[in-house]
């Protein structure tokens, strides 16, 4: 038998499932920690090949300048100054994922709960319903395969 409100968890249920829900609970399926770890790890890895793209650019913008002067360039001083960027960009980026990582993290778990509560509740429906109809039928004959 299918009630208004049964129907009505069931929608909201499939409304999750379909939006919200596919990245909730591809989250959740990590500690949270192993989830921020792949994150940083992304982005560390976004963060090096963007700065190494730069570098190129700028590299072949300057190339000119480089071929001219090759031998009376600091090379030294200039990689110096550019492993420290490289870490100071690093640092932030990593520090912004981290921030933002546990804050979607923590709102996906707490959808992921109120979606777990709600399917706890179609069960009980369920439940109810089994129990109402099996107590309300009577005496079951019970067939021989």
């Amino acid at each position: 038998m299918l009630s208004e409100e049964k129907i009505r968890i069931m929608i909201r249920l499939s409304d999750y499932e379909q939006n919200k829900g596919k990245i909730d609970l591809e989250r959740t399926r990590y500690f949270k920690l192993d989830y921020i770890r792949m994150q940083i790890l992304k982005t560390l890895v976004s963060v090096s090949a963007a700065v190494f793209l730069v570098l190129l650019l700028v590299g072949m913008y300057h190339m000119e300048y480089i071929i001219t002067n090759a031998l009376v360039i600091d090379y030294t001083g200039m990689a110096r100054y550019f492993l420290i960027l490289y870490i100071l960009l690093l640092l932030l980026f990593t520090f912004v994922t981290v921030s933002v990582s546990s804050v979607q993290y923590e709102a996906s778990k707490s959808r992921v709960k109120e979606y777990y509560a709600a399917l706890q509740e179609l069960i009980g429906y369920y439940d109810r319903e089994d129990q109402e109809s099996s107590s309300g039928d009577g005496p079951r004959e019970e067939t021989a395969l």
